[in-house]
């Protein structure tokens, strides 16, 4: 509980303006959910079957007026975001399904979703940055279906993917957004 403790000793913030804001954000969460099964109940009350997906990107961020990216943000543990192929080259591997639909997104509308992974390691957190555009992806079920952990995957190669610190995470965020 890292996170909890950095508000115990950060006094900062006064606690109810930590309450509030979580309080907001268990809510968002709670109407994310009804959305979804709302969606849901949609669906089946529909005439003829109809695959729905829903994608949420987590930030677009506007300069100067123009839509220059969407993010994907994301926090994964060191030993689930690696993958390491059959044909012995390294991945970073993430939901292949929302993948794909980003593709579709970032072809129709010509903007980029930038995926932008925080790695919890032991050695210390780092990102892992990429755009969906032009980045070489291929798709896999992966896992077990006896444990029920089989599901799509996007791998990513990880030499195709920036390895960032967060100290560097600024700077990186200004060349992509704003110009090197």
């Amino acid at each position: 509980m890292a996170s909890r403790t950095a508000f115990v000793y950060d006094s900062s913030l006064p606690l109810r303006q930590l309450e509030q804001f979580f309080i907001r954000h268990s809510k968002d969460v709670f109407n994310r959910l009804e959305f979804s099964r709302a969606l849901e109940e949609a669906r089946s009350l529909a005439e003829g079957k109809h695959f729905l997906r829903v994608m949420d990107i987590d930030a677009l961020v506007v300069v100067d007026n123009e839509i220059r990216a969407g993010f994907e943000i994301k926090t994964l543990r060191e030993d689930v975001v690696h993958y390491y192929g059959r044909d012995g080259r390294k991945y970073v591997k993430v939901n292949g399904n929302q993948y794909r639909s980003y593709m579709e997104f970032v072809r129709r509308t010509g903007i980029d979703v930038h995926y932008l992974v925080r790695v919890q390691a032991r050695g210390g957190d780092y990102f892992y940055a990429w755009g969906v555009l032009g980045t070489p992806v291929r798709f896999e079920w992966l896992g077990s279906e006896e444990f029920g952990t089989r599901d799509y995957y996007a791998l990513i190669r990880r030499e195709a993917v920036a390895k960032i610190s967060p100290e560097e995470l600024p700077k990186h965020l200004k060349d992509l957004l704003l110009g090197r």
